[in-house]
């Protein structure tokens, strides 16, 4: 029965030297592959036989297995951050370790080869000594700065050495009645929460990752339509001293009010980075209201919705998301263009997919471009609105998991001739 714990042990510690260091393979976090060699270091105090370590060097072992365990608690609880004094006593701690190993080494030789010498025997022994003494110091000491911590982490840590150290004791006292089960169990036990506080550091340092690269990704998207508004604002406020330098005052104040319609709109939803379909469609609405008034009515727009008014206030797209587009189709693609001038923004369920299309009956990009037909330019020049608009999707979509999608295609007539241009927002919801 013993033989059978003990297999299953070893198997515990192999299984645990093995993924802590494929860990730090991946991750390169020191404190996986300190964690690695404090494990590797229990595992051949319990067997030493397995790398032939006879009983006179097995202080080898046992010394660097304290130092690797002082290590392993600095570099994972960060303690020598948080204390001046402990990161002076970590500076000289292994230096001053590897150094008795050294003289003990030297003079365990020496009895090893030449034979037992008394005073030699005695100078080893008083050092072995030293060293537990030294040993039981250094750890209550690191075990104090682990307490001061009081955090999570340091809470596993002083559960897990707090069950090894009754352990000891309960392998000293009945030795006889439990042999090495009690330091197999007390071991299992404080390696089981120390992997327990790895998991949770790695969970901790995941979550400020995510939320690190949430914050940036909003403070881009806030970028980017920061972009947009004050080419549109500009737009219409040179249309308004327009109408006012020709003295068209009714006009003015129409399409005035129009614009203060709009701004309040938008700036409404100035400090989001997302809002509703709906909102979005209505700042779209009072756009395009807008610039008929500027063109005269030259121009005929439908909103043709296809959906039901709770799904519109259940998807959420990027503020802004069809002005620069629709900006496009009207000032590159409807006003250029000689007779009946049409815009058609729909909204129809695809099964799971809502889709948005922005259509226009225009010159098309290829008369716009001089031939040109790359989607990165807006018709006449290059783009501004619709390279933002792709960056704010990009961003968008890794920012929330989404997946919204924008496709152009140009429209043609019978003779195959440019016939206008149709944008499709896909935006799956399902």
């Amino acid at each position: 029965m013993h033989e059978m714990i003990e297999y299953a042990f070893y198997g515990a510690l192999i299984f645990q030297m093995s993924f802590m260091f494929i860990l730090y393979l991946q991750n390169r976090k020191e404190y996986y592959i300190i964690y690695t060699l404090y494990v590797l270091g229990v595992f051949l105090v319990m067997e030493p036989k397995l790398i032939g370590i006879i009983h006179a060097y097995i202080f080898l072992v046992e010394w660097t297995t304290v130092l690797v365990y002082i290590l392993f608690l600095d570099s994972f609880l960060e303690i020598s951050s948080h204390s001046k004094t402990f990161k002076k006593f970590i500076h000289y701690l292994g230096p001053s370790v590897m150094g008795l190993m050294v003289i003990q080494f030297i003079m365990t030789w020496i009895k090893e080869y030449f034979g037992p010498m008394d005073t030699l025997n005695l100078v080893a022994h008083r050092v072995d000594q030293g060293f537990f003494y030294a040993t039981f110091v250094a750890g209550a000491y690191t075990l104090y700065e682990t307490y001061r911590l009081k955090n999570t982490l340091s809470r596993y840590i002083l559960a897990g050495t707090c069950i090894l150290l009754v352990s000891l004791i309960l392998n000293r006292v009945f030795y006889d009645y439990f042999n090495v089960l009690p330091i197999i169990f007390g071991t299992f036990f404080e390696l089981l929460l120390f992997v327990a506080a790895i998991g949770y550091k790695t969970n901790l340092l995941e979550s400020e990752k995510r939320k690190t690269h949430e914050q940036l990704m909003q403070t881009t998207l806030m970028a980017l339509k920061d972009q947009m508004n004050p080419h549109f604002i500009a737009n219409c406020l040179n249309s308004i001293k327009l109408l006012i330098q020709q003295q068209k005052e009714k006009e003015a104040i129409e399409y005035l009010t129009e614009f203060s319609k709009l701004h309040r709109l938008v700036v409404e939803h100035f400090q989001e980075v997302k809002v509703s379909l709906k909102k979005e469609l209505r700042i779209c609405e009072s756009y395009v209201e807008m610039e008929r008034l500027r063109f005269k009515q030259t121009f005929n727009y439908e909103f043709d919705i296809r959906v039901d008014d709770n799904l519109l206030t259940f998807i959420e797209v990027p503020p802004l998301l069809f002005q620069p587009i629709v900006e496009n189709a009207i000032w590159h693609g409807l006003i250029k263009k000689e007779g009946p001038k049409h815009l058609c923004i729909k909204v129809e369920d695809r099964g799971g997919v809502l889709q948005c299309s922005i259509e226009d009956n225009g010159i098309g990009r290829s008369k716009a471009n001089n031939g040109s037909v790359k989607e990165g330019v807006e018709r006449g020049r290059k783009s501004t609105g619709i390279a933002n608009t792709k960056e704010k999707i990009k961003v968008y979509n890794e920012l929330f998991h989404n997946q919204l999608e924008m496709k152009f295609i140009d429209k043609q007539n019978e003779q195959g001739h440019a016939a206008g241009l149709k944008v499709l927002f896909n935006i799956q919801y399902d």
